[in-house]
């Protein structure tokens, strides 16, 4: 039985898929389009997910835009490095689950009116993906070649010859296939372009009001009002021990502990201080076992904590429903999104769930759940 031959990873052919090519074309059109001037066209730059399939074949089955840069050029920020990283682990994890060996398997950029070449700072680019994996490839979008002869789809794919050479090797176009016929990828993705150019204006809208009014207005009032997430003193070195004690400010209410390292906000303090002393005050009463007594004053107290807790329990749900509303408006385009917008959007949601893990527990912890045996 003849095994199958393997083949030079230079000249291994690509297969874009429908999904990875609708999202490099709603992003890019985004920034470069025959519906915007020439002069004020910009590249974008963003990573390609796919996996290698009997060292015969690359399959790009996803590309997810990270971000645009000026007219002849896109520089990565601290940002955009953060995101990969955490793309890289999430694409790992997901393969792991369903059995798949995807992974970050190239990158993709664009040359509005340009055509399809590597500069020297492409060829750097290329060289970081190329160099651990062989088979890496990098896509060039130009709308200005979308229904050409040559290039159909108005993208074409790259490899350096002698990534060992670094950026003095030289380049060449490889194979590129793709999942369906050429017009009918292009008319698909004639519908993604019209429904992103028509809205969005509007999905940018709402991302920016997630920034300037949830985020820095109604995320900070609350948390300056009625503070429960820890805020880290940046001087303080933390050790070992205190890394691994740190989540239990979620569940465990240490205040000597955490003033080495957090700077505890003020409604927090009160809260917990309350809390505590109501416990101690029940389990008190609970061993003179007069049991009306003790349920007259657990009833005050408790009314007392969750008066407390009534304002950020509102103040919260208004945030997030807010959110909730904004997001659903955003979702339908959130392929077309980039890492800075994605981040707005993450970020938010990062902080209101962590400030809800708190209020959640503080809200169970003032039922008061003690009884007298």
């Amino acid at each position: 039985m003849k095994k199958n031959k393997k083949l030079d990873p230079f000249k291994t052919p690509v297969l874009l898929t429908q999904k990875a090519y609708k999202r490099i074309v709603g992003y890019a059109i985004r920034y470069a389009s025959d519906d915007i001037n020439s002069d004020k066209w910009r590249e974008v730059y963003g990573i390609l997910i796919g996996s290698i399939e009997n060292k015969s074949k690359v399959i790009v089955k996803d590309a997810i835009p990270m971000v645009v840069g000026d007219r002849a050029g896109v520089k990565y920020e601290n940002k955009q490095y953060v995101d990969m990283a955490q793309i890289d682990a999430t694409v790992f994890e997901r393969s792991i689950q369903d059995d798949k060996t995807d992974f970050i398997i190239g990158w993709f950029h664009t040359h509005p009116g340009f055509g399809f070449f590597y500069s020297p700072i492409d060829c750097m680019t290329q060289l970081g993906y190329q160099i651990p994996n062989p088979y890496a490839v990098g896509l060039i979008f130009d709308h200005c070649e979308k229904k050409s002869d040559s290039h159909f789809l108005g993208v074409a794919g790259l490899r350096l010859k002698d990534p060992e050479l670094g950026i003095s090797s030289a380049y060449n176009l490889i194979e590129l296939n793709y999942e369906f016929e050429k017009e009918e990828m292009v008319e698909k993705v004639e519908k993604v372009i019209k429904n992103v150019n028509k809205n969005i204006e509007k999905v940018i809208k709402e991302i920016e009001y997630i920034k300037e009014v949830l985020r820095k207005k109604a995320l900070a009032q609350l948390q300056r009002n009625y503070g429960l997430i820890l805020v880290p003193k940046k001087e303080i070195i933390v050790t070992d021990d205190e890394e691994l004690a740190d989540d239990l400010h979620l569940y465990v209410w240490d205040p000597d502990f955490f003033k080495k390292s957090y700077r505890i906000p003020k409604f927090r303090e009160k809260i917990e201080n309350t809390i505590g002393a109501a416990y101690d005050e029940l389990d008190q009463l609970s061993e003179k076992n007069d049991k009306e007594q003790f349920e007259k004053r657990k009833e005050k107290l408790k009314k007392k904590i969750q008066n407390m807790l009534k304002t950020p329990n509102e103040w919260y749900d208004k945030l997030m429903n807010d959110l909730s509303n904004r997001i659903e408006k955003i979702f339908p385009f959130y392929d077309n999104l980039d890492t800075n917008e994605r981040k707005v959007i993450e970020y938010l949601e990062e902080r209101s769930s962590e400030y809800c893990t708190i209020l959640d527990e503080l809200n169970e912890r003032s039922e008061l759940n003690l009884i007298i045996n």
